[in-house]
């Protein structure tokens, strides 16, 4: 039986364990500082948001205002936080700026955030240039109280949802091999419940949506219907007379 070399042994946290990470550095910063970081900035946002919200628009109930804040919230995260990741995936693992050990920690859930992998590059470069304006115009759309603002709802959260969908089915058909798979924080706690609220919550928009657009275009032909309807008694009276 082949002793245990100190080589043998990974010089890191991640799945695989013969995965090269060359420029890893390992986090300065506990799971429960980078959780707390995280979990702070977006209670802040939310709660700006939502006050904001409440200011321009009184007369929204409390899910039209979580609907401003989700957009608000996941439109700065696809921009900063995601936006970070595609800026600098290269060489993430060497780095030990907050954003970075955020991912480092992540990433111990899937460690594609940590290698370039192809796919999730291109994904999250897409949700950080694509979904991140779109998150903040929809929020804005909202304030405004703008006609578009549920085209905007179904287009930023079928891309939030094909993408994800995209992300998590890909590692399911990868046999979960980039993470300790079924581990309660790294596999359900990162990998499934985080992403969860990108695959719920856009669903439900998008479902929203379309019942919402498919009344106005039901209400626009009715009054079409009666419009051409009055036309054509008026023009048949003017014949009689």
């Amino acid at each position: 039986m082949k002793k245990l070399q100190l080589d043998d042994i990974p010089p890191h946290p991640y799945f695989p364990a013969g995965i090269h990470l060359p420029h890893y550095i390992e986090n300065t910063h506990t799971v429960e500082i980078l959780l707390a970081v995280f979990g702070v900035v977006v209670v802040v946002i939310g709660v700006i948001t939502w006050k904001i919200a409440k200011h321009y628009r009184p007369d929204f109930g409390t899910i039209d205002k979580a609907k401003i804040c989700w957009f608000a919230v996941s439109g700065l995260i696809h921009l900063f936080l995601e936006g970070y990741f595609a800026k600098y995936h290269l060489t993430l693992s060497g780095h030990h700026d907050i954003f970075a050990q955020i991912w480092k920690e992540y990433a111990k859930g899937d460690s594609r955030y940590l290698t370039s992998d192809t796919f999730t590059v291109v994904m999250e470069t897409f949700t950080c240039v694509v979904d991140g304006p779109l998150c903040l115009w929809t929020a804005w759309a909202y304030l405004q109280n703008k006609p578009y603002v549920h085209v905007l709802q179904m287009l930023v959260s079928t891309a939030q949802l094909y993408g994800d969908i995209l992300y998590m089915v890909i590692e399911w058909m990868e046999d979960f091999s980039h993470g300790p798979v079924f581990h309660p924080l790294y596999f359900w706690g990162y990998f499934v419940v985080m992403n969860a609220f990108w695959i719920i919550i856009p669903a439900s928009l998008i479902a929203e949506s379309a019942i919402v657009i498919t009344k106005a275009v039901r209400q626009s032909q009715a009054s079409g219907n009666r419009i051409s309807d009055s036309t054509d008694s008026l023009l048949e009276t003017k014949k009689s007379s």
